[in-house]
C-alpha cells in the first residue's frame, strides 16, 4: 500500500498558497439525479444519490482516500499518528489532532466527536434504529459493547485531542488495515447535548438533555438523518425541498487530505427526469448529471461537447451490472443450472440493447475499473470461461441435473419444460423494479430464451424496495415481512468499494444475512476471501494474485451471471472546468475541484 508522506511544514505552507491564491466561492451549481431518497447519515441503507450530498456535508476522516482508491492519512485532521504492536499481536493506532479544526456551528471539533461517532455507531440503541452497527467489528471488544454497552474495550479518549483504537488480532493481518480505523466524527455537542466522554477510558456520560444513547438513536434516526444541523464536510446542510436538496460551502472546512476547499458556494442536488436529465445539461437548466450510460445520450453530449457547448468526463465503471442468485434456493442451487442460464442470455445484446454499446461484457465479479483488473488484464481474458449465447452447451449442462426429464418422466426431448424426477417443473421466479430498461428486456427476451432450454421463467416487476426486501433476504427477515421465499433470480448493479472484500458477500459466517445477498454457503469460497484478506498492506503482487484465483473460482461457481461494466459519463455544461471525477470519486468529492471558468 503506497504511503502519502507529506511534511507537517510543506503542508501548512502548501495550505497558506491555496487560501492567498484561491477566489472567493461564487456561483450556484446544480446536479441532476433520479429521486433521493432522503436520507443524508450514514447506516441507513442510503442511495447512491444520497451519497453525494453525504459526501459534500462530512469530512475530516482519521484515513481517507484519493481520486485513484488509494488510502492515505489525513494529515489535514491528523497532527501525529503512532502505531503499536502489542504484546498480544493486536495493533494500536493513536491520532494526535489538530486543535484548529470546527463544525459547521463554529464550535471546535475534538477527539470526543470521533469516540462519541465509534461509539454511537457501534451501540446496541444503534441497531435498534434499525442502522448498521457492525462498522467497528474489528475493534476490539465491539461484541461485548455492542450487545451490553459500557466500556468499548478498544476504543479509548486520551485527551481532548487524541484518542485510539485497538484492532484485533485475529482480524489481522488484513490488506486493507487502515480502513478498520478512517474514523470521522460525529457533532457530540449536537446530537448528546450534556454528554460526555470520559478521558483514559472513552465511556459516554450522560446528563442534560441525553439520559442514555436510546435518546440520541432516537433523534439522529427520526430527525437528525433528514435535516442534518451541524455538519463537518465542505458545504452545510440548508435545506431538502420539493425534491432537491440545497447546500452551501462551510467557511469552517479546512481542507481535504491535499488542503484543498470548493470554490462553487451553493450546490443543489435535484431531481430530474432521467430520460432527459443530459437535455436538461444541454439546455442549461441543470449544470450536471453523473454516471451516463446510454448510448443515445452519450453520443448527443459528445457532439455537444466537439461543439464547445457542453463537457463531459468519462471513466470505467468500479462494478458491474449482473443477474443475481439465491444459490441456496429452488433449481439454482446447482451451479450447472445457472451455468446453463448463462447460457441463454445474449449478453452481448444487453450491452448493445441497453447501454447503447458504451460497455463490455464481463465474466467474473469485477469491474474494468479496478486495478486488479487493469494487472491481471490478460489473465483474465484468456482463464474464465466466456459464457456465450449456445443453446446446445446450455442443454448440456442441465441435462446433468436433475431437472432431465419431461412432464411424463421421460427423458426431456428438446420440446417443452423440464421436469424432476419428483415432477416439479423447472421454473425460474425472477424478480426485476419497475420502469427499468433491463428488466424490460428480461421479459421480453429471456423467457423466449429460457423456453429452448426447457425452462420457465418467471417475471415479476416490483417496486425497487420491495426487491430489494426479497433480496437481502435477512434472517428470515423476508419471510416475515412478505411471505414464503419465492424469487431465486434480481437484475441489479453494484459499485464495488474502494476496499474491495469479498469476504462478508461469500463467506459461510453470514449466510442466512443479508451481507451474503448470494446466500453462499461453500468451503472454497470461505479459503479464498479468507486468503484474500490474511496479507499485509504491502502484500500487493500477493492479493492480486488471490484476486485472481477467486475471479476463477467464481466464473466456474457462477453465484450470479456477469451481465456488463459499462464506462460512465458525466456531463456538464459548458461554463465549468475540472469536473474529475474517476471510478473512486464520484460527483460528491470531486465537487471540490469544480469551477466556473
Amino acid at each position: 500500500m503506497k504511503k502519502f508522506i507529506t511534511a507537517i511544514v510543506a503542508l501548512l505552507v502548501l495550505a497558506t498558497l491555496t487560501a492567498c491564491g484561491s477566489k472567493a466561492p461564487a456561483g450556484k451549481l446544480t446536479i441532476g439525479t433520479p429521486p433521493l431518497n432522503g436520507d443524508f447519515v450514514a447506516g441507513w441503507g442510503n442511495s447512491a444519490y444520497d451519497r453525494i450530498v453525504r459526501d459534500m456535508i462530512y469530512g475530516n476522516p482519521t484515513y481517507d482516500y484519493t481520486d485513484d482508491g488509494v488510502f492515505v492519512l489525513n494529515k489535514t485532521v491528523v497532527k501525529k499518528e503512532e502505531v503499536t504492536v502489542n504484546d498480544d499481536k493486536s495493533k494500536t493506532y493513536t491520532f494526535n489532532l489538530h486543535k484548529d479544526l470546527k463544525w459547521s456551528d463554529g464550535e471546535p471539533i475534538t477527539a470526543k466527536d470521533y469516540v462519541f461517532a465509534l461509539l454511537f455507531t457501534s451501540s446496541k440503541e444503534y441497531k435498534d434504529a434499525k442502522a448498521d452497527n457492525t462498522g467497528t467489528r474489528n475493534i476490539v471488544g465491539w461484541e461485548e459493547y455492542a450487545e451490553n454497552g459500557g466500556n468499548f474495550e478498544g476504543v479509548k479518549l486520551i485527551d481532548d485531542h487524541t484518542f485510539s483504537m485497538t484492532i484485533k488480532a485475529d482480524s489481522l493481518p488484513y490488506f486493507f488495515e487502515v480502513s478498520y480505523v478512517a474514523a470521522s466524527p460525529y457533532p457530540l455537542h449536537t446530537w448528546a447535548p450534556g454528554a460526555d466522554i470520559e478521558h483514559g477510558t472513552g465511556a459516554l456520560t450522560f446528563g442534560g438533555d441525553t439520559p442514555d444513547l436510546g435518546k440520541v438513536a432516537e433523534f439522529v434516526s427520526t430527525k437528525e438523518r433528514f435535516a442534518p444541523t451541524v455538519t463537518a464536510g465542505m458545504y452545510t446542510f440548508v435545506s431538502y425541498e420539493q425534491g432537491m436538496v440545497t447546500l452551501e460551502i462551510d467557511p469552517n472546512y479546512k481542507g481535504d487530505f491535499e488542503g484543498k476547499k470548493p470554490s462553487v458556494k451553493t450546490v443543489e442536488v435535484k431531481n430530474v427526469n432521467s430520460k432527459l436529465d443530459v437535455d436538461y445539461v444541454l439546455a442549461g437548466d441543470i449544470d450536471i448529471v453523473t454516471g451516463v450510460v446510454e448510448g443515445e445520450k452519450i453520443e448527443k453530449a459528445s457532439a455537444a461537447a466537439d461543439a464547445g457547448k457542453a463537457g463531459l468526463t468519462t471513466y470505467e465503471r468500479n462494478g458491474y451490472g449482473y443477474l443475481g442468485f439465491h444459490n441456496d434456493f429452488g433449481p439454482v442451487k446447482d451451479n450447472r443450472v445457472r451455468q446453463a442460464l448463462a447460457y441463454l442470455i445474449d449478453r452481448n445484446e444487453f450491452v448493445d440493447g441497453i447501454l447503447g454499446g458504451y460497455g463490455v461484457t464481463v465474466n467474473g465479479e469485477y469491474g474494468k475499473g479496478q486495478w486488479m483488473y487493469k494487472e491481471n488484464e490478460e489473465e483474465i481474458e484468456e482463464t474464465l470461461i466466456n459464457y456465450v449465447y449456445d443453446t446446445d452447451k446450455a442443454k448440456e449442462l442441465l441435462d446433468q441435473t436433475e431437472w432431465k426429464f419431461d412432464s411424463a418422466g421421460a427423458p426431456w426431448s428438446g420440446t417443452g419444460y423440464r421436469y424432476n424426477e419428483k415432477g416439479d417443473k423447472l421454473t425460474i421466479n425472477h424478480a426485476g423494479s419497475e420502469d427499468n430498461p433491463i428488466t424490460d428486456l428480461i421479459s421480453s427476451d429471456l423467457v423466449g430464451r429460457f423456453e429452448k432450454g426447457g425452462i420457465e421463467l418467471v417475471v415479476d416487476h416490483l417496486d425497487f424496495n420491495v426487491m430489494l426486501d426479497y433480496f437481502y433476504n435477512d434472517e428470515g427477515q423476508q419471510e416475515a415481512a412478505l411471505g414464503a421465499r419465492k424469487y431465486h433470480s434480481f437484475n441489479l448493479a453494484s459499485t464495488f468499494a474502494v476496499a474491495f472484500d469479498p469476504y462478508y458477500s461469500y463467506h459461510s459466517d453470514y449466510y442466512g444475512t443479508w451481507m451474503n445477498t448470494t446466500q453462499t454457503n461453500d468451503p472454497k469460497f470461505d479459503e479464498l476471501t479468507e486468503k484474500m484478506r490474511d496479507l499485509d498492506p504491502n502484500q500487493k503482487d500477493e492479493f492480486s494474485a488471490t484476486w485472481l484465483e477467486f475471479q476463477v473460482y467464481w466464473n466456474e461457481q457462477l453465484p450470479n451471471i456477469p451481465l456488463y461494466s459499462n464506462q460512465y459519463y458525466d456531463i456538464y455544461g459548458a461554463n465549468l472546468k475540472d469536473v474529475n471525477t474517476t471510478p473512486f470519486y464520484g460527483i460528491g468529492r470531486a465537487i471540490i475541484d469544480v469551477k466556473f471558468k
